[in-house]
């Protein structure tokens, strides 16, 4: 879950100030209620927040009266002239930026308007490659904060797009190609060559497209071995993520990481691809063959061992069997029941989890191909899915 990064009061819903909504109104918005349609833009809080500031006050004026101004006037809002202000936004991209959007809510709309125009060209982009699977209904700038020794921070420009039915029952592949920008590398001794290529670097998304309201079949997989175990406490989830047709998924392009900022010139998009599906499964079913129950496994295992069926009434259990020798693995069906926030998800596979009605569409975040964890956002389960949930546990220390 992604905090707050907003630490003015009077301008963050959530910390005690004028803008607290009515109860109940946030989580219905958060979860995407809506009278006749799901609204996309109010399921992340930064975006909640800029509405909240311009239903509270107009700041048009004052971004108006900025760009009246004349030389020699005493011009105390020089930063917000349109064609200052994202030469400004790019030379303090990164954690200066963030510590900006803090200062008050005329910077902090000011700059993620200068955000949107900057990244103009990536949302144009994506609508003209991807239209045919993927119709683009919102964008918007998130930022997360990185878990390494030195604290640091990614910016990415969310995407969230509808599924369409030209993919259906296909597996769907949108990438881009993209360079980093040339001021990463300026220091004392660095000469940039002229005759060299700038290196390019390319991403990929893949998803399922399941009919429309199709039952969906997802894995998760959780490791507490003793001897090396996750350091993030994060189950991984399934890298192709299955969706269908109508839903909403968010393809996060990323603008700035440990390595620097995106050109985001430089960001092209590549035409969608699509292939037949396949069926998913976990990797660690490839090293298991022999499953047994509780009792029949505990006989020859030395590991503790229990049912996790720590998730219902949201998360129906069905089955639980057991694998493996040194590490002992448990294999949980787990029927997605009841709607509503799983309460234990959070704590015992470090990600939230929430079933929604099973004619809801939801709102599903595409990882990144070839990685274990992207971005550590929500996931969303309809009635009727089936939630694979695979234990790693043992392992003889050394």
């Amino acid at each position: 879950q992604v905090e707050c990064q907003v630490a003015s009061p009077t301008l963050c819903p959530w910390r005690g100030g004028k803008l607290n909504p009515p109860p109940g109104e946030a989580d219905a918005a958060a979860m995407g209620a809506a009278p006749s349609a799901v609204d996309v833009r109010v399921t992340d809080r930064k975006t909640v927040i800029k509405e909240r500031c311009l239903s509270r006050k107009s700041y048009a004026d004052t971004l108006k009266a900025a760009l009246q101004l004349q030389p020699g006037q005493d011009n105390c809002l020089p930063f917000l002239h349109h064609s200052i202000l994202p030469i400004v936004v790019r030379y303090l991209f990164g954690t200066s930026l963030i510590r900006c959007f803090e200062v008050c809510p005329l910077w902090f709309l000011a700059s993620i308007s200068a955000l949107d125009d900057m990244c103009a060209t990536i949302d144009a982009g994506f609508k003209e490659m991807c239209s045919a699977g993927l119709q683009l209904e919102y964008a918007r700038t998130d930022w997360s904060p990185v878990h390494v020794a030195n604290a640091g921070i990614r910016i990415d420009r969310i995407l969230i797009a509808r599924v369409t039915p030209a993919f259906a029952s296909r597996c769907v592949t949108a990438s881009y190609d993209y360079a980093y920008s040339e001021e990463n590398q300026l220091s004392d001794h660095y000469k940039p060559d002229k005759n060299k290529e700038t290196p390019r670097y390319f991403c990929t998304f893949r998803f399922d497209v399941l009919g429309r309201g199709e039952p969906r079949s997802f894995w998760v997989h959780k490791d507490i071995c003793r001897f090396h175990g996750d350091e993030t406490r994060v189950a991984a989830t399934q890298n192709i993520t299955p969706v269908c047709v109508n839903d909403r998924v968010e393809v996060a392009v990323n603008l700035f990481n440990a390595k620097g900022m995106v050109d985001f010139s430089s960001i092209v998009w590549r035409a969608m691809e699509a292939r037949p599906l396949q069926a998913r499964q976990c990797p660690i079913e490839d090293e298991l063959f022999d499953w047994y129950d509780l009792d029949s496994f505990q006989a020859q295992s030395v590991e503790r061992l229990q049912i996790p069926d720590f998730f219902a009434p949201q998360l129906a259990h069905e089955s639980t069997e057991y694998a493996g020798l040194d590490v002992a693995v448990s294999r949980t069906r787990l029927r997605a029941s009841d709607q509503g926030v799983v309460p234990q998800a959070d704590r015992i596979l470090g990600s939230r989890f929430e079933v929604l009605a099973q004619n809801s569409p939801i709102i599903l975040p595409l990882k990144r191909v070839g990685l274990q964890h992207d971005r550590f956002t929500k996931i969303q389960l309809r009635e009727g899915d089936l939630l694979t949930l695979y234990i790693s546990q043992g392992g003889k220390m050394t």
